[in-house]
């Protein structure tokens, strides 16, 4: 076994989507039909509207609102918590397979040939041992002994903490190949309630998977593989804020807790933050060439954009993954980032990642693009 890696470079990201693909206008029909309720669908309706959301992916056939019903019967009644996570077993994996094998494509490789030695798997969705982790080294037939963990109810921005274990593990070994596997099923704990977090919650979130391939530096120049070389982490913590985002589990679903005011609260935060990115990471707003921000929602993304003054098209990719998926929890940003990866962003450019979740927490990443052309 090597030891000692002076940085880990993420060489691929794959993504993946369950079957189920639906328009924003036909959810919303969904939506007043399960909630029945004239004055939740006129705030459906501005939520809607206001989203800046094409489309959304679901495990379920549910949202199409064609009659065909796998969690939520057109009775209207609610199925319980044990229900939803059944339905988690049974499409979580598969969706993480999907995941998995196109991160390898991308590399031209397969799961036998790659020889993965560090498994992460992140979610928020969904909770039961054996887990996500055990089932992939099944399914895929990884070795019984690898390297295993778990990040479980992170939130949003979970995939950080997940990019920071694996960039420590590739430090301190040098031949380690680990992949991260994002996978959430948000479109699960759907629920007809008519408060302001639930409202909003229906009106952005979406399932999706993603899976990144991290290997030291030194072993992607060998194999002549570009990427994203990671340079620095700061995470912050916010000693206020708590109650404006998070989750609950009740004996129904896993309620999500999403205040209309976060937009305005990170807003205020902007500055305190980069002041921090500055100084632990030596970045500044005219010094990054990328950004990758989680697109939490319209609002978050206009209340960077404007705070930070950046240019109209500097979080394209981040509106284009919001427009096109939703906010699909943990896999969002990796979704971003693939974005840029396949823009083809100039050798030794710099790319920052910023993402939000409970707590409140706020998660960013430096990174310098290598080996593109």
């Amino acid at each position: 076994m090597e030891t000692g890696s002076k940085a880990s470079r993420i060489i691929s990201i794959g993504t993946a989507v369950p079957e189920y693909l639906t328009e924003q206008d036909t959810i919303l029909n969904f939506m007043h039909d399960e909630y029945q309720d004239t004055t939740a669908s006129r705030k459906l309706n501005v939520l809607f509207h206001q989203s800046a959301i094409n489309c959304r992916y679901s495990a379920i056939p549910d949202f199409a609102n064609n009659g065909e019903r796998e969690l939520f019967p057109l009775n209207h009644e609610l199925p319980m918590v044990a229900e939803r996570i059944d339905v988690y077993k049974q499409q979580a994996l598969p969706l993480a397979v999907e995941a998995v094998r196109n991160a390898l494509e991308n590399i031209q490789s397969s799961v036998a040939e790659f020889g993965i030695t560090h498994l992460i798997t992140v979610t928020c969705t969904g909770i039961f041992a054996p887990g996500l982790d055990a089932e992939l080294v099944q399914e895929l037939d990884l070795p019984s002994d690898i390297f295993r963990t778990s990040l479980n109810f992170l939130g949003c921005n979970a995939a950080f903490p997940a990019l920071r274990i694996a960039d420590s593990i590739v430090k301190s070994q040098n031949d380690a190949r680990v992949m991260i596997v994002c996978v959430e099923l948000c479109t699960l704990h759907f629920q007809p309630k008519n408060n302001s977090d639930n409202l909003l919650s229906n009106t952005i979130f979406g399932d999706g998977a993603a899976a990144v391939i991290m290997v030291s530096e030194s072993s992607a120049e060998e194999q002549n593989l570009k990427g994203f070389s990671l340079t620095g982490f700061y995470p912050l913590l916010l000693k206020r804020g708590k109650e404006l985002m998070g989750w609950n589990i009740t004996s129904v679903n896993f309620e999500m807790i999403l205040a209309a005011g976060v937009p305005e609260f990170l807003g205020e935060e902007l500055e305190t933050l980069m002041a921090g990115v500055a100084e632990k990471l030596n970045l500044t707003v005219d010094t990054i060439h990328h950004w990758a921000v989680h697109p939490g929602g319209k609002k978050i993304l206009d209340t960077v954009q404007r705070g930070l003054q950046l240019k109209n098209d500097e979080l394209k990719h981040s509106y284009e993954i919001l427009r096109n998926y939703g906010n699909m929890s943990s896999p969002t940003i990796l979704f971003v980032l693939n974005a840029i990866f396949n823009s083809n962003p100039g050798n030794g450019e710099t790319l920052f990642a910023l993402g939000f979740g409970p707590g409140i927490s706020i998660e960013t990443a430096s990174m310098t693009c290598h080996g593109f052309v």
